[in-house]
């Protein structure tokens, strides 16, 4: 699928304690104030076509319209 600019650039988060947890966040975008070091770590960005498992690009785009952040599952995800 080839995504429109608005979806490439995202920065994800990884809850530590449910790694299958991820909240992304378009890189011109603040990220929210419950990302926190204590609970979440920076996992990865999403760039172009490489997006992890489980993210799906229109609903990234939608939510964030109206929210300002993404959550998703990433099956299979480890610590």
């Amino acid at each position: 699928m080839h995504w429109p600019a608005a979806y490439a650039d995202f920065n994800v988060f990884r809850r530590r304690r449910r790694p299958e947890l991820r909240c992304a966040v378009r890189q011109d975008r603040p990220v929210p104030r419950f990302i926190d070091g204590a609970i979440w770590e920076f996992s990865g960005t999403v760039v172009g076509e490489r997006p992890p498992a489980g993210f799906q690009s229109l609903e990234a785009h939608e939510a964030m319209l109206s929210a300002g952040y993404y959550l998703f599952r990433s099956p299979g995800a480890r610590n």
